[in-house]
This record gives C-alpha cells, structure tokens and sequence, in this order.
C-alpha cells in the first residue's frame, strides 16, 4: 500500500473514532460556607455534602438535561454526602449548592426564577 493511502485509511479512521466517541462532560463544582455539591465525570450523578456542624440541612438545586428544577437534600449531618440516581443519558448541567434556614429564605430560595 503507498504512503498516500496509508494516509488516507489512517485519516479516515481517525475521524471515525472521533466522531464514535462520546462527548466528556465538564466537571460542576459548586460550594458555600457549609455545603459543598458537585457532579464529575459524565455528569451522571450529583452529591451532596454538609460541610459545617452548624445543625443545618443542606441541599442543592441542579438542572439535568431533560429535566430542570430538581432538589437533592441532605439532612443527615455534617460530614455525610447525599447523592442522586446515576443518569448518564440525562446528564448534570447546572448545580447551585445550599444551607437551608429554618423560617427564613435562604440564598438560593430565588433561584430558580433568576434564571
């Protein structure tokens, strides 16, 4: 076989891998003074994690693709992670990370009519 269509096959095949290959989401990372929330990798899942013992539960507000407006809470304490189902098809596209106040609004009560 001559150099020339070497190269060619080598190309062509390049492209179909390339184009084969699923798209690599980006990392979401998101926190505040006592939670911390995030999704990695494909963006399947989110987690979240108390970071403060202050005896407040935290949460986080995230849009997937198909679907928008979703909670994750997680009440369990400081130093526990809640997490999501893992949905790869439907993946994480926005988090915000959240401390719920008791009786009052928190940072993230007007998130979801801000965007």
């Amino acid at each position: 076989m001559s150099r020339t269509k070497m190269f060619a096959v080598a190309a062509v095949t390049g492209v179909a891998i390339l184009g084969a290959t699923p798209a690599f989401a980006t990392n979401i990372d998101r926190a505040r003074t006592g939670v911390s929330a995030w999704s990695h990798g494909a963006n399947g899942q989110i987690a979240v994690a108390d970071t403060k013992g202050d005896s407040h539960e935290v949460y986080a507000n995230y849009d997937r693709k198909y679907n928008k407006n979703l909670e994750l809470r997680n009440s369990s304490g400081n130093g526990t992670t809640a997490y999501s189902a893992n949905d790869t098809g439907n993946p994480v596209q926005d988090i915000q990370a959240c401390v719920a106040i008791n009786f009052q609004p928190d940072d993230c009560t007007v998130w979801w009519s801000d965007r």
